[in-house]
């Protein structure tokens, strides 16, 4: 007999100091590759706490997907420094979600939440190594720009959530500020 097993997505809530040590766990947990293409240098296992706490409590938003009680992904926005109206975005995933629309999801919301705080471009910082960022990248911001930087793409892109309605990025974003009221 054949059976379907029914796995359910990872919850995405607003991330704080609290998320430290699950956070530290994850990206310990990460391939070489995964925090290479996230960090684009070395990072310490654990991770130091002082770029967890940037992670966590960036000069944006970020936040946590949990599958029982452990995070599995982050993500993240963050004002570019030195370019104002720019919201720099950033995910990382646990090895074993990656490749299931769960970055995507992340980003979706951090992307609706900037919008929401008055973004209107997007600058994402990627690996031209990382085949999977730059795809999804160009799909869902085609209008995006390019600077190559070393072995760095920097993409710039009009600041919207991909396959969202305005209305639809609005609520996403008014979801994410009231759950986290809720948890504070």
């Amino acid at each position: 007999m054949n059976q379907t097993q029914l796995v359910r997505s990872p919850a995405i809530r607003r991330a704080g100091e609290a998320d430290l040590d699950e956070l530290a766990l994850m990206l310990t947990g990460l391939s070489d590759l995964s925090l290479y293409f996230r960090f684009q240098a070395g990072v310490g296992r654990p991770p130091r706490p002082a770029l967890l706490l940037r992670m966590l409590c960036p000069s944006g938003a970020s936040w946590v997907a949990t599958r029982d009680d452990a995070v599995v992904g982050h993500a993240m926005w963050a004002w570019a420094v030195g370019s104002p109206g720019t919201a720099e975005l950033a995910a990382v995933i646990s090895d074993p979600e990656q490749h299931r629309g769960l970055g995507v999801r992340m980003l979706a919301i951090a992307a609706a939440d900037a919008i929401a705080s008055g973004a209107t471009h997007f600058l994402f910082v990627v690996s031209s190594a990382n085949d999977a960022s730059l795809r999804m990248i160009r799909r869902r911001w085609p209008d995006a720009t390019v600077e190559r930087d070393g072995s760095l793409l920097m993409f710039h892109a009009p600041a919207r959530v991909p396959s969202q309605s305005v209305s639809q990025a609005r609520s996403m974003a008014a979801t994410s500020t009231s759950a986290a009221a809720a948890v504070s």
